[in-house]
């Protein structure tokens, strides 16, 4: 790959090809695994019998290996770059995927889970920092929110596409495949992406880490962003289709076609998060403005879930879908107020609350739903989605409040 090293004149169509795709190929599966659980937790409920919180368990599983992975990510990201750690990254992912194929207990399949929840860990980071490398500044929103589709795109593919193909071929063949893509877009990276010296500060890694999370700046950012994130991912990613079933008392296939507009309205958030703050910054609203109203808008949308207000309408699937990834304005505004040098763990440390949330939340809501008893078709009341999505929804509340109470001096 000597032909591609250090060449900073690469036009615009060989970035696309060569940097853009191929990590957002990366994310596209990322998103893809994260979702799958809601669509096939039914099979895995009836093939292997497990209840609520168990199901939480490994689900959640892909998350806590993905937040425990966040901090050596943004140093190895720092250290040796995006291109070559995403190769090593995807080659687990791949390896985690074929252990979920031939997973025969509920530890194993938790422990698959697990591997690819760490091998996925770096394609949305890894993206981040490539094009902070690649880009000038006033480009990333934008560019984060083409990437931030691809994951858009492999959470639609999680719903009736998957359902369909699952029904067909069943949920084992599925993630054959999906190793093998894995590998693929490992290869690809390595092929074709372009290696670039970054900017790496050879001190400790840990005195980068300290100034970040001894900012201010931080810890307003990351308790609302990791609970109103970690609230995305926990819905989301199982618990929306459990609701649907057990509390809009939807059959897999209306189930499914719901899950469809969810990510559906997911895509559309991410494509709108990347355009509309430079559409707004000429109303001198910042993008922690906008990330704070995105926000409430899912804070609507959990809350007429919690309630039950109109619990076969899409709307608030479609809040909820639109405003899940605002936490993307955060990244993209606390890059922004560090070194370049730092970008790596910058970004990690914020998507460290983001994914322990997550986990917690994810493992939290089936815990809670696991205190009433199961019926006999597998299904749970609604009052015991009502108590752990209205948990959560205080939580959101009040991390509301902390964003408020610490505003700082000033805003970029």
């Amino acid at each position: 790959m000597e032909h591609f090293e250090l060449n900073d004149q690469l036009k615009t169509s060989q970035k696309i090809f060569t940097i853009i795709l191929p990590f957002c190929g990366g994310y596209f599966l990322s998103y893809l695994f994260r979702s799958t659980n809601a669509v096939i937790a039914p099979y895995l409920i009836s093939e292997f019998n497990i209840n609520a919180q168990e199901l939480g368990i490994l689900t959640s599983s892909y998350l806590f290996a993905f937040a425990v992975f966040q901090i050596p990510l943004g140093i190895f990201l720092d250290r040796y770059g995006a291109r070559k750690v995403q190769i090593i990254l995807m080659i687990f992912a791949g390896m985690g995927s074929l252990m979920f194929y031939f997973g025969n207990t509920l530890f194993e399949l938790t422990l698959a889970r697990a591997v690819i929840g760490l091998g996925v860990a770096g394609c949305l980071m890894a993206t981040f920092k490539i094009i902070s490398i690649w880009y000038d500044k006033n480009y990333w929103p934008i560019l984060y929110g083409v990437c931030l589709s691809s994951g858009g795109l492999g959470a639609i593919v999680a719903t009736k596409p998957l359902y369909f193909v699952v029904d067909n071929i069943g949920w084992r063949s599925v993630f054959l495949f999906l190793s093998f893509a894995c590998f693929f877009i490992s290869f690809i990276i390595w092929y074709v992406t372009p290696e670039k010296n970054s900017i790496y500060n050879k001190d400790s890694p840990f005195i980068a880490l300290k100034k970040i999370y001894t900012s201010k700046l931080f810890w307003r950012i990351a308790p609302l962003a990791g609970v109103s994130g970690g609230t995305g991912l926990a819905i989301q990613g199982l618990w929306a289709g459990e609701w649907l079933r057990d509390v809009a008392n939807l059959n897999q296939n209306e189930a499914t076609s719901m899950l469809l507009i969810l990510n559906l309205s997911l895509l559309v958030g991410m494509i709108l998060t990347g355009f509309v703050p430079n559409i707004l910054k000429k109303f001198k609203l910042s993008q922690i403005d906008i990330y704070l109203f995105i926000t409430i808008v899912l804070l609507i949308g959990h809350s007429i879930l919690t309630f039950e207000l109109i619990p076969d309408s899409s709307i608030p699937w479609i809040l909820i879908g639109v405003s899940a990834n605002s936490a993307i304005l955060a990244y993209s505004w606390l890059n922004s107020q560090f070194p370049l040098a730092y970008s790596g763990r910058t970004s990690t440390a914020l998507n460290l609350s983001l994914f322990v949330c997550g986990f917690l939340l994810q493992y939290a809501i089936g815990w809670i739903i696991s205190f009433w008893e199961r019926s006999s078709d597998n299904t749970y009341p609604s009052e015991a989605y009502s108590v752990a999505f209205g948990i959560l929804l205080v939580l959101q509340i009040f991390c509301i409040g902390i964003f408020l109470i610490l505003k700082p001096r000033r805003l970029l």
